[in-house]
């Protein structure tokens, strides 16, 4: 991850937020109070900037979150360092939005500027909002172009990527009477028990969505004890034979749950 740099940073005045819509290609803009950055140094020409992002479905729980990861290249093709790339959050009408932040090592924000390191590459994490309602149901956008002095040049073209966003609660999950459940499995690390008491046993979701993605998981170990990421490391303290529950909810609100037992000496 680069750090982000945040110098030379100007609030944006309402008479630039219209010219920043018409870069942006959106019609009806609103205004929004977000840092740009200044457009400071020669301007470059041949320059090429890709966006990708690791998930594109989050759940708005706060915590979940996705990498975007902005490429960029000159005229040659080859990465190139050292070139400020600014990235924001919009509406999914292009406007500047307060949905969710960007993380960098500056702390949060709605903007940042990050600097590309030796591969050409300039790395921000997104962090989807907490909310329980639902408005939690929407698509944000993730922005990112060159920062540079030519205004009207490909310099400060934007590029996106799309996130759709699931509430936290899956009762208010849009309805979609064709959506094909998830199918819920697991397996362990060691594959075959019985396992030991104070020893590292590994609990790894193999479940999948044949019509979406798997947005939430669920673990209850038996012994009190619970996770939510789709790998988990257990330690049990106590012989026992204990219950594991496994939940997962698609991006539809589907949910399956699969349980097996668990023997520890």
């Amino acid at each position: 991850m680069t750090r982000n740099d945040f110098r030379g940073r100007w609030r944006l005045q309402p008479w630039a937020a219209a010219a920043l819509c018409l870069l942006l290609g959106s019609g009806g803009c609103g205004q929004h109070d977000i840092d740009i950055p200044d457009l400071e140094g020669p301007s470059e020409t041949g320059l090429s900037l890709s966006l990708t992002v690791s998930k594109d479905v989050l759940v708005s729980d706060g915590r979940d979150f996705a990498v975007v990861t902005a490429t960029v290249r000159g005229p040659n093709g080859r990465p190139l360092a050292n070139q400020d790339v600014f990235f924001a959050i919009a509406d999914e009408s292009g406007r500047f939005a307060d949905i969710g932040q960007i993380v960098g090592s500056n702390g949060p924000g709605t903007g940042a500027t990050v600097r590309t390191n030796a591969q050409g590459v300039a790395q921000v994490i997104y962090e989807a909002p907490a909310r329980t309602d639902a408005t939690a149901n929407q698509s944000v956008l993730v922005m990112a172009r060159l920062v540079g002095t030519d205004a009207n040049g490909s310099l400060n073209t934007y590029h996106r990527v799309r996130i759709e966003l699931r509430s936290a609660e899956p009762r208010l999950f849009p309805a979609n009477p064709t959506n094909l459940l998830p199918h819920c499995d697991f397996i362990t690390e060691p594959a075959v028990g019985p396992f030991k008491t104070n020893t590292v046993i590994g609990f790894h979701s193999t479940s999948f969505d044949p019509d979406g993605v798997i947005i939430r998981y669920e673990w209850n170990f038996g012994d009190g004890t619970t996770g939510d990421q789709p790998d988990n490391a257990k330690v049990y303290r106590s012989p026992a034979t204990y219950t594991v529950t496994h939940s997962v909810i698609d991006d539809d609100g589907g949910r399956a749950t699969c349980t097996a037992p668990i023997v520890v000496r």
